[in-house]
């Protein structure tokens, strides 16, 4: 073989290595929340139980209410006219305090605007779990805070 076709050979593995390190580094990166307002709201029948005023923390904006309802035995978290500043790995909790230790995750925040639903696992102690939060879980930040009240 010769050198020419040897550093050619060479030049085409190393950028081969290249872009699949790049799209590997790039795969483990977490995205931002999904802009796209949404529109989804609680059944006629459910009853409004709790709710509460989002609160940003520090370099955050936030807006919008939480909202507990009752339907069919089964409890659900709204957000209602939500909107929150964009970030990745941004979870819903139902907590005991904040910053959050003890806490219910309710999953992904689906949008960071719009109306949302997400179902509440097993029947709570809203005595206990009194604050629905937004939260980064990739770099432990807290976005928002709505004390939920009867």
């Amino acid at each position: 073989m010769s050198i020419k076709t040897f550093s050619a050979l060479y030049s085409r593995v190393l950028l081969f290595s290249s872009a699949l390190f790049s799209l590997l580094l790039l795969s483990c990166t977490k995205q931002n929340t999904a802009s796209i307002p949404l529109n989804e709201t609680p059944d006629s029948t459910a009853v409004l139980k709790y709710s509460g005023t989002f609160q940003p923390t520090a370099g955050i904006t936030i807006a919008g209410s939480a909202k507990i309802y009752l339907t069919n035995g089964k409890y659900q978290l709204a957000l209602d006219s939500f909107r929150v500043s964009n970030g990745p790995d941004l979870k819903v909790y139902l907590g005991k305090e904040y910053p959050p230790a003890n806490f219910i995750n309710l999953g992904a925040l689906q949008s960071i605007s719009g109306q949302q639903l997400y179902i509440i696992p097993g029947q709570p102690d809203f005595s206990v779990y009194k604050y629905a939060l937004i939260h980064c879980q990739q770099f432990n930040h807290l976005f928002g805070i709505a004390e939920l009240k009867p």
